[in-house]
């Protein structure tokens, strides 16, 4: 099979739908998909959008504060400590208090003033007071992260910025005020620098200053667990983490951290920038305490070593193709304690770190799934609403196994594709995620979701799952897409996931029943529209295209009639939950 690749003008003229008037480019050039015959994108021509389905949600009441909590269900998690000496037992508990430091830290990351309005809301005992303070410390901060961040603790609008920069600063002065200040630039942009006005200037603070407070005493109980455990790759991650909270340079401990093989794991520091909505620059504090299982992280190591097949296999030409470190290992964890920017609203299932794209390169990425919070999961929420949303005859398509492994390779996926594109203003080569700013976490998002479905399609081929998988992963990748649009599509996931069910439908590839308001999958219109996708993602990441993934977002990143018909049934599942750690001493109640 071929596949033509467009010019991008050409490719946003096709894709996107747009009435906007697109240059005419070069011929599109045809090259050669590697892969089996589900995985090559054909050429994306011009189609006429679905006609809008006519679907209406039944009208909703608001939903009050303690209702919006109930939304997250309490769930314990905890793994089995048995196979912990004493000495790992001891690391654990250490870690742990490590990991607490980074609850504060991140509150005002979210937000400066968070300390001061919890402060103030705890001093209403009424039941609709302790409501507001238990929604307030689920979304950490007084907006609504499900809804558009509206704000139910304040009568301020969300600043896009976080607590990262000034209030009030806005992206354009950012831009104006670092191109004036060349020689500040590299500093105002760090991932791990605060922004703070003084007077007409911008100045740009570190972390280790910024949160010393938090980050010294959580060094010093990494520095005791290192000592404790008998474990020599944990004890050297632990020491490098440590010296990086005091100066900033995270290169070392996460090369050390690709390189930890423990009972006792724990993935701490300054991770995702999802939460710089302003520029995506910044990256947030978190933490993951985790308990492994080495014969289940055995059993998947083989998949790492088809990443190069997989780059190989995308419908993508060879110049969006990257060549990363091919380590890149897989760890099946039990979660014991999460903090800081893992538990904010909705609890990340997996993750797959560093992004430094440095360290990737030079040793892949390591991908680490939380079992015990997929399984959860999966009864809890993504079941139930798979079979509320589906046609009942694909119902029995649900497949806790295929979830699982869209979540594994949906982790991987995010090593795959483009890594750098070209500014076009200074002809150097960037990081992806600089060019294209705060829109760039929900186009990754939605990369990695449908290149990870791709990629088990690709490993049905290969003969590494049953062909009867095809349907169920199918099925329970597109159901799944609904779990994550619940997030809000103000969030990276949520509209990501959003993007996808509009293409979809858009496409045809799934349609739904207007009086039943359930979707049908047709499975091979599916598999074609997932090839297309990957094509047209990663294409607008190779050329940083800002335009492109904003026409992209605005056509499909939002709530379509279907979707919230669909939303509204949802109303008795649990959005997420709410997670309880008796390791880490917590009851609930």
């Amino acid at each position: 099979m071929r596949t033509t690749v467009r010019p991008i003008e050409a490719l946003l003229c096709s894709v996107l739908l747009t009435t906007t008037a697109c240059d005419s480019g070069p011929a599109p050039v045809a090259r050669q998909a590697r892969g089996q015959h589900h995985a090559a994108a054909k050429p994306v021509t011009a189609v006429e959008p679905q006609a809008e389905v006519p679907v209406v949600a039944a009208p909703q009441q608001p939903k009050t504060i303690a209702q919006k909590v109930e939304q997250f269900a309490p769930a314990k998690l905890t793994a089995d400590l048995s196979v912990l000496p004493a000495n790992e037992r001891k690391a654990l508990d250490l870690l742990i208090e490590a990991a607490r430091e980074l609850d504060p830290l991140f509150d005002i990351q979210a937000y400066a003033s968070n300390p001061e309005l919890a402060a103030e809301l705890a001093k209403d005992t009424s039941p609709e007071g302790q409501a507001k303070l238990a929604y307030f410390k689920i979304m950490r901060g007084p907006w609504d992260r499900q809804d558009h961040h509206a704000p139910f603790a304040t009568d301020k609008p969300y600043p896009k910025g976080a607590g990262f920069y000034p209030e009030g600063l806005t992206a354009e002065a950012f831009d104006a005020y670092v191109a004036k200040h060349k020689g500040e630039a590299a500093a105002l942009q760090s991932l791990t620098t605060v922004v703070e006005r003084k007077g007409d200037k911008l100045v740009a603070v570190p972390y280790s200053k910024a949160y010393k407070k938090w980050l010294e005493p959580a060094a010093a109980n990494m520095r005791e667990a290192a000592k404790a455990t008998k474990n020599p790759t944990l004890a050297t991650f632990l020491n490098s983490r440590a010296d990086a909270f005091a100066t900033d340079d995270y290169y070392q401990s996460d090369k050390d951290w690709m390189d930890l093989d423990s009972l006792v794991e724990i993935t701490i520091g300054p991770y995702e920038t999802y939460e710089d909505q302003l520029k995506g620059l910044k990256a947030a504090f978190e933490a993951f305490v985790t308990v492994s299982d080495p014969q289940a992280s055995k059993d998947l190591e083989r998949f790492k070593g088809y990443l190069p097949q997989m780059e190989q296999n995308l419908p993508i030409p060879d110049e969006m193709k990257t060549v990363r470190g091919s380590e890149s290992p897989i760890r099946v964890v039990d979660l014991v304690f999460s903090s800081g920017d893992a538990r904010k609203s909705v609890q990340t299932i997996a993750f797959n770190l560093p992004n430094d794209e440095r360290v990737r390169k030079e040793k892949g990425a390591k991908k680490v799934l939380l079992r015990n919070l997929i399984q959860t999961k999966f009864e809890k929420i993504m079941r139930p609403i798979g079979e509320q949303i589906l046609d009942p005859n694909q119902i029995r398509y649900l497949s806790s196994e295929a979830f699982f492994q869209e979540v594994l390779f949906h982790e991987l996926s995010h090593s795959l594709g483009p890594a750098f594109t070209t500014d076009k203003k200074t002809g150097e080569k960037v990081e992806v995620r600089v060019a294209l700013g705060a829109n760039y976490s929900a186009i990754e998002e939605a990369k990695a979701d449908v290149m990870g479905a791709y990629n088990v399609l690709y490993m049905i081929d290969k003969g590494e799952f049953p062909k009867e998988m095809r349907k169920q992963l199918l099925a329970s990748y597109f159901a799944g897409l609904f779990r994550s649009v619940r997030f809000g599509v103000a969030e990276a996931h949520g509209q990501g996931a959003a993007l996808q069910i509009n293409y979809f439908l858009d496409r045809r590839a799934v349609t739904v029943d207007p009086r039943t308001r359930r979707f049908k999958v047709d499975f091979t219109a599916l598999e074609k529209a997932i090839g297309q996708l990957v094509n047209n993602l990663c294409s607008l990441q190779h050329h940083g295209h800002v335009d492109g993934v904003q026409a992209l977002l605005s056509r499909y990143g939002r709530l379509t009639p279907p979707v919230e018909a669909a939303l509204a049934s949802l109303g008795s599942i649990p959005v997420d939950i709410r997670p309880i750690y008796p390791v880490a001493g917590e009851t609930g109640t």
